[in-house]
């Protein structure tokens, strides 16, 4: 391999690896209920929000009231938690993927309750 093709092939990783940074310090936090936190007063909380793959979601709660947990779309519509993924550490994040995350908490009736979100990103 020739010196100008190491420095090509060098250069190119190097930009590779910016434009991954660039995008990836893009990212934002949104805080589950905003000032409420995840809990009863989710008040239509995220309508009106804009998400992008990669952003996070901070769910801020008492540990032991609620949990967090990842469910398709059919948990979400029955509030049934089986086989999702649980996070119950009352200050969990999480990155949110392509398309739509859904997320219940299944202490309890609290879904059955409200305590639940649909995040889509664009």
């Amino acid at each position: 391999m020739s010196g100008v093709n190491k420095v090509t092939i060098v250069a190119f990783a190097m930009m590779l690896c910016i434009l991954l940074q660039t995008n990836i310090s893009k990212a934002d936090t949104f805080l589950a209920g905003d000032a409420n936190g995840w809990g009863f007063k989710l008040n239509g909380w995220p309508n009106g929000k804009t998400f992008k793959t990669g952003d996070v979601i901070e769910f801020k709660y008492p540990v032991g009231a609620h949990n967090v947990v990842k469910v398709d779309q059919a948990g979400f519509d029955s509030c049934n938690g089986a086989g999702g993924q649980v996070f119950a550490s009352g200050d969990d994040k999480i990155t949110l993927t392509q398309g739509t995350s859904y997320f219940i908490c299944t202490i309890g009736p609290h879904c059955a309750n409200g305590v639940k979100a649909a995040v889509t990103t664009n």
